[in-house]
């Protein structure tokens, strides 16, 4: 087990200079005119077709699956050439697509996370999407729930692709060994005390924890938040520092400092792959990936409710830039009707993420693989309790990083919960007030 250390300054340098450079771009003020394309490598045999650039922040093994498909695309049809281009994760990817606005030379298509698409969505250079359907492609292909996050005032910005919300995972070894029943926790206080029951438990010869906490993603607490009656904002009122939300952090901080039954892991999945937590929160995207590398039997649950259920959905979607031209954007349309219609399942089945379409929801394969693995179709199920993150995470940039500071705090430190939260408020209050008018503008009614 291994404490996670940061800095206010590395937290906070990804998330301004990305801001800062959406501000100093001018992108609002170019919007009606065609942005140049970023440049890129077209294989000598698709020379003469119509290129779209798609910027992926997919890595690894999710990259060659997305490939797969888009080469499926490229082999369907003699007009378009869709090229992907690799960033190593949502920041990377975010920090390269605000500074292209400042040489006007943009991708057309983008996988932007549900945590920086609203930003672009303010700064007026996502192209909206709801005219592009017709009679044989239109809302209907996708799940409802998932196409009403990307909607703003009856229009389509970012459309559902790798969606996902959290797990709750365990070690059904441990919890055998331990006496602890063969399911998850219903509430956070019979967690609390599951706790309890298995300390001094050695599994494998080794200690063992109930949970291990990751420091390097708020997605988690957003929903604790939820399940306390919490949360971080009511629209754009921030209620951070709430008795309720406060309530959340304090009983993470107790399960730490006071239980010492849980800890602040560097790398969550490691530890519970390697038996040193017999429980972790991740999200239904990483299913696919825990079930390779586990050499026990783990199960999945739904998270643990406390006062109300307490599940965010997460992931990331498909954007098209406003600034590519007419015939760039069109063809576009025709890589995203393929991805939707053809390469969901596909794109499903193999990574793990939440079928978001109905070709995937339909999919035989897909139902064949949630019968013989219960715990993918558990992580559909439990979409029907899920719902986006509130107001202030996905709009106010800022936000993440600062509740990332506080956790931090907390888990590693011990820090008193209200007191942290009281002080990010107040941060995170100047950024409020500079976002507040262009959303009042173009979200709220």
């Amino acid at each position: 087990m291994t404490g996670t250390s940061f800095s206010r300054r590395r937290l906070l340098t990804g998330a301004t200079a990305a801001a800062a450079s959406l501000a100093l771009t001018g992108c609002v003020g170019r919007r009606g005119g065609d942005y140049s394309q970023v440049s890129g490598q077209v294989p000598p045999q698709f020379a003469r077709r119509e290129r779209v650039v798609l910027w992926s922040a997919f890595t690894a093994y999710n990259a060659t699956i997305l490939q797969s498909v888009i080469d499926g695309f490229n082999s369907s049809q003699q007009d378009i050439f869709c090229e992907i281009q690799l960033f190593p994760g949502y920041p990377a990817l975010d920090s390269k697509l605000a500074a292209s606005f400042a040489t006007a030379q943009v991708p057309d298509l983008v996988t932007l996370s549900d945590v920086y698409w609203n930003r672009y969505f303010l700064a007026e250079t996502l192209e909206p999407l709801t005219g592009y359907f017709d009679a044989d492609f239109g809302p209907d292909a996708f799940h409802p729930r998932f196409l009403a996050e990307g909607t703003i005032r009856d229009q389509v910005y970012w459309l559902p692709w790798a969606r996902s919300t959290p797990l709750f995972y365990y070690n059904k070894e441990i919890f055998a060994g331990a006496g602890l029943p063969d399911r998850g926790p219903k509430t956070f206080t019979e967690l609390r005390e599951w706790g309890r029951q298995l300390k001094g438990f050695r599994y494998r010869g080794s200690p063992v924890k109930m949970r291990g906490y990751t420091g390097k993603d708020d997605w988690y607490f957003q929903g604790s938040t939820w399940a306390f009656n919490g949360g971080y904002s009511d629209g754009m009122a921030p209620t951070l520092d709430s008795e309720h939300t406060v309530a959340a952090l304090e009983f993470d901080r107790a399960f730490i400092h006071d239980d010492q039954m849980a800890y602040l892991a560097s790398d969550i999945n490691g530890d519970f792959v390697a038996g040193v937590t017999a429980t972790i929160c991740n999200s239904t995207g990483a299913l696919t990936s825990l079930l390779k590398a586990a050499k026990f039997e783990f199960g999945a649950a739904f998270l643990p409710e406390q006062d109300s259920p307490g599940v965010p959905t997460g992931g990331s979607g498909l954007a098209v830039m406003r600034n590519a031209t007419k015939a760039r954007k069109q063809a576009t349309w025709e890589v995203i009707k393929y991805l939707i219609v053809k390469g969901a399942p596909e794109w499903s089945l193999n990574t793990g993420y939440l079928p978001v379409t109905t070709s995937s929801l339909n999919s035989s394969k897909i139902k064949e693989r949630n019968a013989k693995i219960p715990a993918y179709q558990i992580a559909q199920d439990q979409l029907n309790r899920a719902r986006q993150p509130d107001v202030m995470r996905r709009y106010v940039n800022e936000t993440i990083a600062e509740i990332l500071i506080a956790l931090e705090k907390v888990y590693a430190s011990g820090a008193d919960p209200g007191e942290v939260l009281r002080e990010a408020a107040q941060r995170l209050d100047p950024a409020i007030q500079r976002v507040l008018p262009k959303y009042r503008r173009l979200v709220a009614s």
